[in-house]
């Protein structure tokens, strides 16, 4: 199901007056895409999912599933199947139980499967109860997020990994057109997160379910999902394949935000067609741009060590050099201190003081305005 969201807006009124969560955000989530709305803390990210929905209201705009508005329509008349970070599973209540419990209990979705159940019983040469029914479906979600041998434990009893199943499966089992999911991963530890984020990568693509993940951690975005929505302050900042927006960048946000070590992000200046960094000139500029000070964005990966002759080689001394299991990173420092990281190329190793000469890939080289538009990259 596709998901289109026009203008949607949230408002909050406080004591210390109006907080905009969610400025006019406009973006079309196409059917059985996995989609990550990403951003840091207070960017607005949960709120958007949570008027998704059905949990907050929009202040304006509207949402449309397909081409139904269901901007007015309440959370249970949605077809949403909704993960929240601390899993809210029952405590008292087992496995089984908890996955079963939106069939029991929410009269929309009760009603929706006796009508499957009834237009089942027409056809079927043995009747089925709804309970049977009921138990026929969970059995189904738990088989899809392997949990089948969980089903009468008791939340306790399980690990946060085992538990964060229970939780999706119980999302599934209503059978939702669309999933979504507020930061799943982030009670887990570093190995159950790798592992899970996989397992919903898996569900995914095995049911086809348009899915919307909201995380702060730009890997978990930028390694399972189809799309990302990259937000600051309630606002848009760019929207499109991950390593699309990895690789061209918007603004300086956008580029500051993905990627580990930070992207390197070094004053300097515009004069007649070329490229000044520590008062040096490092690269003459396509185009014609106007003389002004800018920002020059170039990533780790992005850096190589040049030859002495090469024309476009900067100079800079290597300070530091760190390790990281099979990646070495170096710190470098340019005349008037600024720090660049690079990664070490282990053909050709270089030590700490040692006088080096750095280059850039081709199409590596950003330029941000004052206001943190990017003018120009190559």
């Amino acid at each position: 199901m596709q998901v289109r969201l026009e203008n949607m807006t949230k408002k909050f009124e406080g004591k210390a007056g109006t907080v905009v969560a969610v400025d006019h955000l406009n973006v079309t989530i196409e059917s059985g895409k996995l989609i990550g709305f990403l951003g840091p803390s207070g960017c607005g990210k949960t709120t958007s999912l949570y008027m998704i929905a059905g949990i907050h209201s929009l202040t304006n705009g509207h949402i449309y599933f397909d081409d139904v508005d269901v901007t007015g329509l309440a959370p249970e008349k949605r077809g949403v199947g909704m993960v929240f970070q601390n899993y809210a599973l029952y405590p008292h209540l087992s496995v089984g139980d908890n996955i079963a419990f939106p069939l029991v209990n929410s009269k929309a979705i009760r009603q929706r499967f006796m009508k499957e159940l009834d237009e089942l019983n027409q056809s079927a040469l043995k009747k089925t109860t709804y309970q049977q029914y009921v138990d026929m479906q969970v059995k189904e979600a738990a088989t899809l997020v392997e949990i089948t041998e969980y089903l009468d434990r008791k939340p306790s009893e399980l690990s946060g990994g085992q538990q964060q199943r229970v939780a999706i499966a119980r999302a599934l089992v209503k059978k939702p057109d669309i999933l979504l999911l507020d930061e799943p991963l982030s009670n887990l530890d570093a190995r159950l997160r790798l592992q899970t984020r996989d397992e919903i990568k898996r569900i995914q693509q095995r049911t086809g379910i348009t899915t919307v993940f909201v995380t702060h951690d730009q890997e978990e975005s930028l390694t399972i999902c189809d799309e990302i929505v990259l937000m600051k302050n309630g606002a848009l900042q760019q929207y499109g394949p991950p390593q699309s927006v990895f690789d061209y960048p918007e603004n300086q946000f956008v580029a500051g935000f993905l990627g580990s070590p930070p992207i390197n992000l070094i004053d300097g200046e515009i004069r007649d067609g070329q490229l000044f960094l520590d008062g040096k000139r490092w690269r003459k500029i396509p185009g014609n741009l106007e003389n002004q000070k800018v920002k020059a964005g170039i990533r780790a990966e992005n850096i190589r060590i040049a030859a002495d002759q090469e024309e476009e080689g900067f100079p800079a001394t290597a300070i530091a050099i760190s390790k990281l299991g099979g990646m070495t990173t170096v710190t470098a420092q340019l005349a008037n201190g600024s720090k660049i990281k690079l990664y070490q190329d282990l053909s050709s190793p270089i030590m700490v003081d040692e006088e080096i000469r750095l280059k850039v890939t081709k199409d590596a080289t950003m330029l941000f305005e004052g206001s943190g538009g990017k003018i120009l990259q190559w």
